[in-house]
């Protein structure tokens, strides 16, 4: 999906074994994207993994059981 950022809202939507993949309009957007996975799986007791296509500025975040 085409966004802008990846919010904590649509993190928090994710089931457990859910993948998602975003196209966001800079690689500093897929770096805050990242950081705002992890920190949200602190609080959330989860853990998000990732996956950057750096060349095209997409993240693919899954939310997994800690």
């Amino acid at each position: 999906m085409k966004t802008e950022r990846v919010t904590r809202e649509e993190l928090r939507a994710m089931r457990m074994g859910e993948s998602r993949t975003f196209e966001l309009p800079s690689y500093a957007a897929v770096q805050s994207a990242r950081t705002n996975a992890y920190y949200l799986g602190r609080i959330e007791g989860c853990r998000f993994t990732y996956t950057v296509e750096p060349e095209r500025n997409v993240i693919t975040i899954t939310r997994m059981p800690r």
